[in-house]
């Protein structure tokens, strides 16, 4: 089967959310099929790895672009019904590449990763389509507004509007519409009646993310994630403003690290707190992680599943997460981790395990034979081929 794959982010180095699963569905997609990649690549120095790219898929065609370029620009979009980050990604170069690739040899079928590439359909007509959407992002968009007041509400509120009509419009053009989870798959299916939704979820690299038993387990809490990613900003402010010092009655000394790239300047302003550390950029992120006593996941905003705490139970490190964040793994018992709501709640969450090692270990062990049985990432690889296979039938 030939494949056409559409990205809005170069899905290697997979360092974040989407590129990570991006990265594995398809380098498992490409041992069954020929798969064609094409991406727009945010950051442009992602661009130097399409020699790499090229080992794994049939062909490669990545464009650079500037994203904060971009969202100055989509601001003329405005007065129109479009929404502004639907513009962001929009490559002419892209778009040619696909058009020329269809005239010599038509794909079986495309997969759109992302509403961000919902134009790229125009310069497809009629072949099949598969949109991995990973999370409904007008949802995500609402819950910002709600949070909002003045201008930000109308801004975030805008986009949540006009990106559900893309949504509605993409999942009835597509065969089959692709999410993370089955809360997702609800409000899909609210928006666009009648669509084919399935659920494909996130997995995680157990090979990579193993515990380390030498580990040195310190008397630290860490949160890790693209630190430039608003959600990500708002759970350390808070976690920071509103739990910290709950714990630090008991234990003055308690370390909080925040590791992850792009520290926003509301987090690089909590370096300057007593223990607190902000790494910024780390070329491997599991030592980092591995040595903390807890990893904290103090989300307020969070659609689909979160990488960032199924990488910390495969690591076996334990997870203290808000309900926001915990919401999209399924499956669990409550024996995987431990999930609290409010300030108070989560700082007795993260207090009991640093109080008592034995309770930690088994959460450990309990988290990673969980992620272990659930979250491997072939099957999931294996679903979303057999969808794209029915859209070429």
């Amino acid at each position: 089967m030939r494949l056409f794959a559409l990205c809005h982010r170069v899905p290697y180095p997979p360092d974040k959310g989407e590129k990570i699963r991006a990265w594995h569905l398809l380098r498992h997609l490409a041992e069954s099929a020929e798969v064609h990649l094409f991406a727009t690549a945010d950051p442009p120095e992602d661009t130097a790895h399409a020699g790499f790219l090229g080992t794994k898929f049939a062909s490669v065609t990545l464009d650079p672009i500037h994203l904060a370029v971009r969202k100055v620009a989509s601001l003329a979009l405005a007065a129109t019904p479009l929404p502004l980050t639907l513009p962001s990604f929009f490559s002419p170069k892209v778009a040619l590449s696909l058009r020329a690739a269809a005239r010599r040899s038509p794909p079986d079928a495309v997969l759109i990763e992302s509403s961000a590439m919902a134009p790229y359909l125009l310069a497809l007509p009629g072949v099949p389509a598969v949109v991995d959407f990973v999370d409904v992002d007008s949802e995500k968009w609402a819950s910002y507004a709600q949070r909002l007041e003045g201008p930000g509400r109308l801004v975030y509120g805008r986009e949540a509007w006009t990106l559900r009509h893309v949504e509605r419009w993409l999942a009835r053009r597509c065969r089959s519409s692709v999410v993370t989870t089955e809360r997702e798959a609800e409000s899909l299916r609210a928006i666009a009646p009648g669509a084919d939704v399935q659920v494909v979820r996130n997995g995680v690299d157990t090979e990579f993310f193993r515990p380390d038993p030498a580990a040195a387990r310190e008397d630290t809490v860490v949160f890790f994630g693209a630190m430039s990613y608003e959600a990500n900003v708002d759970a350390v402010v808070w976690f920071h403003d509103e739990v910290l010092p709950i714990l630090r009655r008991r234990r003055p000394d308690l370390r909080f690290v925040i590791a992850g790239s792009k520290p926003a300047p509301a987090v690089q302003a909590l370096a300057a707190k007593p223990g607190v550390v902000v790494t910024g950029f780390v070329e491997d992120i599991r030592p980092v992680v591995r040595q903390a006593a807890v990893c904290v996941a103090p989300l307020r905003i969070a659609r689909g599943v979160q990488n960032k705490v199924l990488e910390a139970l495969a690591m076996g490190v334990p997870v203290v997460a808000t309900p926001a964040a915990a919401a999209g793994i399924d499956g669990r018992t409550g024996d995987e981790m431990r999930v609290a709501d409010g300030a108070g709640p989560f700082a007795v969450s993260v207090e009991t395990l640093l109080d008592d090692p034995a309770q930690r270990a088994a959460l450990a062990d309990a988290g990673r034979r969980f992620v272990e049985a659930r979250y491997a990432w072939q099957p999931q690889a294996a679903r979303l081929f057999e969808l794209l296979r029915a859209a070429a039938r």
